[in-house]
């Protein structure tokens, strides 16, 4: 009598490719709905680009909502462990949204909006850094508008 998985056609290579599977999906959708709120997205997307998912600043190949330069979408993909996003996403709404929320979700847990802020525009240690200040002080601005609306 034989024991184990061999007898169905599975192998170990198949096991792994499954369990990565499950971890990637858990991952992502654990970085997807964390402490990010909608307000605070909705206030970098009008600092960053009034809204226009086409804005398209060239001299720092910054694209979309969010204006998502190429090395934070590759962070994004390094952190999530598969190249689930392309350059073109940038441009799409949904996926840029995600983007930024597993983005700010890695580098921002526990961390206030003002934080958050500071980290989309300055980087992983970008809340630490003076030059943030002003953009958060944008994002702030943005903020009271939501709220009084």
């Amino acid at each position: 009598m034989k024991y184990g998985c061999t007898d169905k056609g599975f192998d170990a290579a198949r096991l792994i490719i499954i369990f990565a599977t499950l971890w990637i999906v858990l991952l992502f959708t654990e970085l997807c709905s964390g402490d990010v709120s909608d307000e605070l997205l909705e206030a970098i997307a009008a600092v960053e680009s009034s809204n226009n998912p086409n804005a398209y600043n060239k001299a720092e190949q910054a694209a979309g909502l969010y204006q998502i330069r190429p090395i934070y979408l590759e962070d994004v993909n390094r952190i999530l462990g598969c190249d689930k996003y392309s350059l073109t996403d940038r441009f799409d709404p949904e996926k840029s949204r995600e983007i930024v929320t597993v983005y700010l979700n890695y580098y921002g847990r526990d961390k206030d909006v003002e934080s958050l802020s500071r980290i989309h525009n300055g980087g992983p240690k970008g809340y630490k850094k003076e030059s943030t200040k002003p953009y958060w002080q944008k994002v702030k601005e943005k903020l009271r508008v939501y709220e009084q609306n």
